[in-house]
């Protein structure tokens, strides 16, 4: 007897309704990020993420636990306007992450698959913001709420949650971003996200530098909007595959 063929109807990534990728699908469970992806050549244009519950405050970091916890320096407080030239990529399970362990971050990644300590800085948040992306498609979403989620109770809610896993494969790549916003002790990041079958989509992540390292910030209901783009025009390119 012959195996079925996956068809159309069969095949998620054909699929014009939420395409769901496993780079945040563990996130989708602990953070409520649903991100959907229309076919290549679906979506809508991109609209400024919203940017609710972002500081005033100076752009220059507070002194108040300004140093990182493994000693990073803070470095250039200007929002990278073009992708950082030494970035470098290390494959996650099937996601690259970038990596700049003595500049930008992580400089600490544990055996558990935990990657923390960033600068204090535009580029520093770039960075973390996108390791935590890529952390929780690995299967281990407790460790952003552990470590890498800021204090309140949406973390505790999260904290209190079962556990959850990822599928093993991984469909998406991070393939832009925007730094939506920067005020010294607060960022907002919007990442370009591409599929294996050319869709395109969004989702931004908002952190606060809280004990020495950017932590998530969850909004107040829970859900981080993901959007699903046309293309991605506006975003500045950086990818690691």
């Amino acid at each position: 007897m012959t195996e079925p063929t996956m068809n159309e109807d069969q095949n998620p990534l054909t699929k014009p309704k939420f395409i769901i990728s496993a780079v945040v699908v563990a996130i989708i469970v602990a953070l409520g990020i649903i991100l959907a992806l229309l076919p290549k050549g679906g979506g809508n244009p991109a609209a400024e993420p919203s940017n609710s519950g972002s500081p005033t405050a100076s752009t220059q970091p507070s002194q108040e636990a300004a140093a990182s916890i493994c000693g990073l320096p803070s470095g250039d407080q200007a929002k990278p306007a073009t992708a950082p030239a030494d970035t470098k990529w290390e494959l996650v399970g099937k996601i690259a992450a970038p990596t700049s362990p003595t500049q930008f971050g992580p400089g600490k990644t544990e055996a558990n698959g935990l990657r923390s300590c960033f600068a204090h800085s535009p580029t520093g948040a770039l960075y973390a913001g996108a390791n935590m992306i890529v952390l929780g498609s690995s299967g281990r979403p407790d460790l952003l709420a552990q470590y890498l989620v800021a204090e309140g109770p949406e973390r505790d809610k999260m904290l209190s949650e079962p556990p959850t896993s990822a599928p093993t494969t991984a469909p998406f790549q991070i393939a832009g971003y925007k730094v939506v916003d920067y005020t010294g002790d607060r960022a907002v990041i919007e990442y370009g996200l591409t599929a294996a079958n050319g869709s395109v989509g969004s989702v931004p992540v908002a952190v606060q530098w809280q004990g020495g390292d950017w932590k998530w910030v969850l909004p107040a209901s829970g859900v981080t909007e993901a959007r699903q783009l046309s293309d991605l025009n506006g975003f500045i390119s950086w990818a690691g595959v």
